[in-house]
């Protein structure tokens, strides 16, 4: 006898959820032996692995850590080591400390805590058009409304955003991605911060500033943060991740909170899990403690810059004459770009990964209305080498001249 199972589903799991669109495409790219411009993070050649190792090491022998950890904030050591680094980098008001820094499985855990803290069914958040399709799916599944808000290079468009807070009624909060933003690469300069922060004041709303590309700068100024700017305003919430920089498997983050926000947030996370990984945390504040980060940093960028570059001359050369617009950020993973003419992304993508065995992340999946996504596309340049982006490049060209064929035939 067979169980209706979707009888039993909550409304959230059987309504809410939807298949990845990202995991599809990475699934045929191994499959099918593709090019992939999909992936959106650090490459397996740079990872740190030996010195890695040696953290790991050291965390076992430490048998404190074997046991449930004591605190529910995660590791002391690392939360005080997040403390200084922020401090020292200008990102954290004076009154943090590690009772406001909660360390999380990754900036997703810190995106989901988040959600189960603050959105109630029905509840407002503004997004950025376009942002991070996880985010996304989190926020929904809570029953939140979504309300998108248009970015360019500078960040969140102010006037865009007024107009939003002024007809929309109350709103929980507002989501940001503020450095080299998944998926457009743009960044939020700091006198758009200002005015952002302002207008979070005026109509009383919360910012949530998830930054885990911020170590991910190539070229020009480093940009501060929301959080710092609020001071002892108390109305944002700062996200981090060490996935970035040192390798995503170690699913090691933090969520930092406004004080009076500290012990629900660290009562919610008990109620999630009982006890986290401390000997994962142990080695990488090991790993992270006494280590030149300007110089480990520089290694990282001058890999990464070069792939960027590569990748944005072979997409411009073979594919810019067949309508190929693209935007290259000073950092971060990804370039951002535009077929006018082409409507169904997601079906030209499905159809570049079979037919010319290559791989890109359509555009509308980074919309909370997909109809905003039309002829939008995102490229990873993390992984690839130059040869491999020029090959790819060619191999979009040509798909981008079979389709559009198609389309004027049918």
């Amino acid at each position: 006898m067979q169980v209706d199972w979707e009888r039993f589903l909550s409304d959230k799991v059987a309504h809410r959820l939807e298949p990845s669109l990202i995991g599809e495409m990475m699934k045929l790219v191994k499959e099918l032996g593709a090019i992939s411009f999909t992936a959106g993070e650090p490459s397996a050649d740079l990872y740190p692995l030996e010195e890695l190792r040696a953290s790991f090491d050291r965390a076992f022998s430490e048998p404190s850590l074997f046991a449930y950890y004591p605190h529910n904030g995660g590791l002391l050591e690392l939360r005080r080591w997040i403390v200084d680094w922020m401090k020292k980098d200008g990102l954290a008001p004076s009154w943090l400390t590690t009772r406001e820094v909660l360390l999380t499985n990754g900036s997703q855990e810190g995106i989901h805590l988040i959600a189960e803290a603050f959105i109630e069914e029905g509840d407002a958040i503004i997004v950025e058009s376009p942002t991070y399709p996880e985010a996304l799916l989190t926020f929904r599944r809570q029953g939140a409304r979504f309300l998108s808000v248009p970015v360019d290079r500078e960040g969140i468009v102010p006037e865009a955003l007024e107009a939003l807070l002024e007809k929309s009624g109350p709103v929980k909060f507002i989501y940001s991605i503020v450095n080299f933003q998944n998926p457009s690469g743009y960044t939020t300069t700091d006198e758009r911060k200002a005015k952002i922060l302002d207008l979070a004041r005026r109509y009383d709303t919360i910012l949530v500033e998830d930054d885990p590309y911020r170590y991910l700068r190539y070229e020009g100024r480093p940009q501060g943060s929301y959080f710092a700017l609020d001071g002892d305003g108390g109305r944002v919430l700062y996200l981090g991740s060490f996935s970035k920089i040192i390798l995503p498997g170690v699913r090691v983050g933090w969520l930092a909170v406004p004080p009076e926000l500290a012990p629900k947030m660290t009562e919610l996370r008990v109620s999630c899990e009982i006890s986290l990984p401390a000997i994962t945390q142990y080695a990488v504040w090991d790993f992270m403690k006494d280590r030149d980060l300007p110089s480990y940093l520089a290694t990282m960028h001058d890999a990464y810059r070069t792939r960027r570059d590569a990748l944005a001359l072979a997409l411009r050369e073979e594919c810019g004459p067949l309508g190929l617009e693209i935007d290259v950020p000073e950092g971060g993973f990804f370039l951002w770009g535009r077929i006018a003419w082409l409507d169904d992304v997601v079906s030209f993508a499905r159809y570049a990964i079979t037919e010319e065995k290559i791989g890109f992340i359509p555009g509308s999946i980074f919309f909370a209305d997909k109809a905003d996504g039309r002829g939008t596309v995102r490229f990873s340049f993390a992984k690839v080498s130059p040869d491999l982006a020029r090959e790819g490049a060619k191999r979009l060209a040509r798909a981008m001249k079979a389709y559009r064929s198609s389309m004027a035939g049918s």
